[in-house]
């Protein structure tokens, strides 16, 4: 199985699970989220009647959430999985199409802003991805990045991991099939990124305007344990607050972990690119 064909299987399968493993939700306040997120990225606010793509859009934070934050931007979510596109369907994304990545079905110059939540990682080819990106932006366009990940976040992931699954009600292997999906989720994690890395990327698919930075240590540490917990024992994780956890993980990380720690152990990349 090649790499696109293990990214599709393996989300049609993640779809049932996705949201509650992650410990999102969508609501009035995620979309609030979803936009401040768009927003501070760009450095300036959607305008009314801009035409968003969420390239990768899986259950809908930017599809849904967008839409239904900013009824006046059209939101075009794009995913490869069928599963995930009747995920973000179900969560109040409108308008979603089936396709890859790297060749949309868009016009040239024809995208005001390009958003894009942890799917680079997924695709086997970032470079042509980006360059696809610009091809369908307006001159004055951008493609907004966040939470693709950086190589130190699989090592302390896999820290605190090694800890997890020694506790009480975590320890013990899992059935064949559920271990099969959990190997299957880190086979459809392709790549992680250094800040250079992506600035070189992105240099090389022709965007002038290169604007990454590193960020997060709190919060993707508790999305990890989140996912860890779900999937080694769902009537554990059931009892758990994640999603105030991950949310007082983001608050950690905007007050302090993103100010005190070095930029080699934050954790993911955010990034607004523009032509």
């Amino acid at each position: 199985m090649d790499d696109v064909a293990l990214n599709k299987v393996f989300h049609d399968h993640e779809c049932a699970y996705y949201d509650e493993r992650f410990g999102i939700v969508h609501d009035e306040d995620s979309a609030a989220r979803a936009e401040a997120e768009v927003t501070a990225l760009l450095g300036a606010p959607l305008r009314p009647g801009d035409v968003v793509v969420d390239v990768g859009c899986g259950t809908g934070w930017f599809a849904a959430g967008l839409q239904r934050a900013r009824p006046d931007v059209t939101v075009v979510g794009l995913d490869l999985s069928a599963g995930m596109l009747g995920r973000a369907a179900a969560a109040g994304a409108r308008l979603l199409v089936q396709g890859d990545a790297t060749c949309l079905p868009f016009a040239d110059a024809s995208v005001d802003v390009v958003v894009g939540r942890g799917v680079l990682h997924h695709l086997p080819e970032p470079l042509a991805a980006l360059r696809e990106w610009r091809r369908v932006l307006r001159p004055d366009g951008a493609v907004v990045l966040s939470s693709e990940p950086t190589p130190v976040v699989e090592t302390h992931g896999g820290w605190l991991l090694s800890v997890l699954l020694r506790l009480p009600g975590l320890r013990g292997g899992l059935a064949p099939e559920d271990e099969f999906w959990e190997l299957a989720a880190m086979a459809a994690n392709l790549h992680t990124f250094t800040r250079t890395d992506l600035v070189r990327l992105a240099a090389a698919a022709g965007y002038a305007d290169i604007d990454v930075a590193a960020s997060g240590f709190a919060e993707t540490l508790a999305m990890t344990a989140s996912y860890a917990v779900h999937g080694h024992n769902p009537a554990l994780a059931g009892v758990v607050p994640w999603r105030r956890l991950t949310a007082a993980g983001a608050l950690a990380d905007r007050l302090a972990w993103d100010r005190a720690l070095p930029a080699r152990w934050r954790h993911t990349l955010t990034g607004r690119l523009r032509p």
